[in-house]
């Protein structure tokens, strides 16, 4: 009998502790549901104040200044050393006619003479592919300067264009890539029976110099409002590829006239 007892006890005991244990639970959940955790708000987004505008746009200005100031001094290096190289390519022109006239009375070999024509063709290589650093020079430069007038102009829609003094932009509605070269090449051959004058082709020296990125546009040799300019930019138009055609002399380039292909370039962080 007082077994019996302690086991009715016993399970007394453990509903009241099960009922304790259910009440706490339910309050938990209902305390949850009046208080829910807060879920947190992004902050407000900071508004650009007119005089933040302003510092960004001296910003800005100091930094095409400063591009503008280093491809002069760049240019100036370029043209040292061209001038350099046109003596070394003189003087070699010098040596073959004075080789030709020793080998005429044979006082020296062919070899001899042969090696003086690899010297000059090494020297004239050397030379063209300075001037062609100097045209890439002057193109980048003009294409900064028309580039920061275009930028006050609305955005340009696709498959319009957009003039600003002597610049034409126009956003084509094709993906333009660098492989895309061989058909506007053989339209060029094709039209006027020789190689496009490609002065640039993605990136280059000169831009990894002055911090540029060109990797996937190409610069062409010739005036836009010339009859090979005039040509190539209805095929451009035609075929819906993006560029940019720079009509003129710019302030700080020799003269810039030229058609960029591809999207415009954009500064980078200098390689070298």
């Amino acid at each position: 009998m007082m077994k019996d007892r302690k086991t009715i006890w016993i399970q007394l005991v453990a509903l009241f502790v099960l009922a304790m244990l259910l009440t706490s639970s339910a309050a938990a959940q209902k305390a949850k549901r009046k208080n829910p955790v807060p879920i947190p708000t992004p902050p407000p987004t900071k508004e650009v104040t007119p005089e933040e505008l302003k510092e960004l746009s001296n910003a800005a200005t100091q930094s095409r200044e400063n591009l503008i100031t280093a491809s002069n001094t760049y240019r100036e290096s370029l043209e040292r050393l061209l001038a350099l190289q046109k003596q070394d390519e003189e003087r070699a022109t010098q040596t073959i006619e004075k080789n030709k006239k020793l080998l005429e009375i044979g006082v020296i070999a062919r070899k001899q003479m042969e090696e003086s024509e690899q010297f000059l063709a090494a020297t004239k290589a050397k030379t063209a592919e300075t001037a062609k650093q100097i045209e890439s020079v002057n193109d980048l430069v003009a294409e900064v300067e028309e580039a920061d007038e275009m930028a006050k102009l609305p955005p340009v829609p696709t498959g319009e264009f957009r003039a600003s003094g002597l610049l034409v932009r126009f956003a084509g509605t094709s993906r333009w890539n660098l492989s895309d070269f061989g058909k506007v090449d053989a339209f060029y051959r094709l039209k006027f029976g020789k190689a496009l004058p490609v002065s640039a082709f993605g990136q280059t020296q000169t831009h990894n110099h002055l911090g540029f990125d060109h990797s996937n546009a190409m610069d062409v040799a010739v005036h836009p409002d010339s009859a090979e300019g005039k040509a190539l930019i209805d095929f451009l138009y035609n075929q819906g590829i993006s560029f940019i055609a720079i009509r003129g002399a710019i302030q700080g380039s020799a003269t810039g006239a030229h058609i960029h292909i591809g999207a415009p370039s954009h500064r980078s962080v200098p390689k070298s």
